[in-house]
């Protein structure tokens, strides 16, 4: 398989299928190291595709067919998954995560957590890799995208947030 065929094929599984796939898996479905990946990819998003690099992997970016909205937040770094459980169990998608950095201005990390199993997924990369949170840049203060299939999923979670006493208004 050359280079564009590989390309090509890169795209229609990433169209075919929802869910984030990591370099790592692609490189072994097409039998190259994570950085020819790595490349494609760039070289696809150059070219107009709408690909997205989640904590999870590649994956398309998805139509918005959802409500959506920005939800400010502030609390310490324990508070994480109790935060993220609480968007997803009420039904809503967690896009990303948003602070506003005094130099950069705003940074942006894709999330794209839907369900429990990607929240608890996400603290076990967190925890093992040591990463920083973006919000500790803030003092704990972020933004979250999250999309839902209705209004009442996010105000849902945007009351039980309140009475957790994170949420920023």
């Amino acid at each position: 398989m050359n280079t564009d065929e590989r390309r090509a094929k890169i795209i229609e599984l990433l169209r075919s299928e929802k869910r984030p796939f990591s370099g790592s898996e692609l490189a072994g479905f097409f039998q190259v190291t994570r950085q020819v990946i790595v490349q494609d990819i760039a070289i696809l998003r150059a070219a107009g595709n709408d690909i997205i690099a989640t904590s999870q992997g590649y994956m398309m970016k998805q139509p918005y067919e959802f409500c959506s909205k920005k939800i400010a937040v502030c609390h310490a770094e324990e508070k994480t998954r109790e935060e993220l459980l609480t968007f997803v169990e009420c039904g809503c998608k967690v896009i990303d995560v948003i602070v506003e950095h005094p130099l950069y201005g705003e940074l942006r990390g894709m999330l794209m957590l839907q369900d429990s199993g990607d929240v608890e997924e996400f603290i076990k990369k967190v925890e093992k890799s040591n990463a920083t949170l973006l919000s500790r840049l803030t003092r704990g203060v972020h933004l979250h995208t999250v999309e839902a299939l209705n209004e009442d999923s996010i105000k849902k979670a945007e009351e039980l947030l309140r009475e957790k006493g994170v949420l920023l208004e």
